[in-house]
């Protein structure tokens, strides 16, 4: 559905027409009046008058070099205070309840700390007979699906100083333990957007995960479905990283990431 078709009951016309003049800014960081004008079939007079009040309350500046306009810091400082009060572990739980009650699967919701994944979060039918994940637990994050996931998007930095400068544990006889793979694992892993545990940290359970990316495109929280014990082979695998897709890709959306 178009977001036009979205919008419903009374609208104040200077209001939305403000709304829509700080929305040609997604396409070019400066604008003219003309530029503006011109975007939105309105004349120059009704467009410099609603510049003029988005500029007085920081919305939008002018540069002085040119006098275009870009946008404000009011924006930005508005922008961080929604950042700052989503609760990504209650959106996530909402937003990833469904594929709980998909999938013979649990549901992992985990962020990482100092080169470790702690689960925050986690979701199934009923009982469960994974051991390697309860709530406020750490792991290592080269043999899980969610610590590949966000590995694969984090900075260098953060790869050399918590990953790679030390011995990558062995967990099962399919944990990943030459740096070498692990590196060719996390370049595929970005050009799917899928991780997969094949049963890495303990033996019978294969997981599928993606990262969900900040602002900056870096990973902050992962979250994946881990299947014990043959359940994997009961669902169509292409169909869960699809819908894990669409979870990931909502809540990375909360957090202001932009393709």
């Amino acid at each position: 559905m178009k977001q036009e078709q979205r919008r419903r009951g009374v609208q104040v016309q200077s209001v939305a027409r403000a709304a829509e003049i700080i929305r040609c800014f997604l396409k070019e960081p400066e604008l003219g009046i003309s530029d503006i004008a011109a975007e939105m079939d309105l004349n120059k007079s009704t467009v410099f008058g609603l510049v003029n009040t988005l500029t007085s309350y920081g919305y939008l500046e002018q540069v002085e070099s040119n006098k275009k306009y870009r946008l404000g810091i009011t924006l930005f400082e508005l922008g961080n205070l929604v950042l700052s009060r989503i609760d990504v572990r209650s959106e996530a739980k909402e937003i990833c309840s469904p594929l709980a009650a998909k999938y013979p699967a649990t549901v992992h919701i985990a962020t990482h700390s100092e080169g470790e994944v702690i689960y925050i979060e986690k979701m199934d039918r009923g009982s469960t007979l994974i051991s390697a994940s309860n709530v406020g637990r750490r792991a290592p994050m080269h043999c899980t699906g969610v610590g590949k996931a966000m590995l694969a998007y984090l900075p260098e930095e953060y790869l050399a100083q918590r990953i790679f400068n030390r011995h990558l544990q062995r967990m099962t006889e399919h944990t990943i333990t030459r740096k070498s793979d692990l590196r060719k694992e996390l370049e595929n892993i970005r050009q799917t957007g899928i991780a997969v545990d094949r049963e890495e940290i303990e033996l019978g359970l294969t997981c599928i995960a993606a990262p969900i990316l900040n602002h900056n495109g870096v990973a902050e929280y992962a979250i994946s479905l881990s299947f014990p014990y043959g359940k994997i082979g009961e669902v169509d695998q292409e169909e869960v990283k699809r819908d894990l897709l669409v979870c990931t890709q909502t809540l990375s959306t909360r957090l202001g990431y932009r393709k």
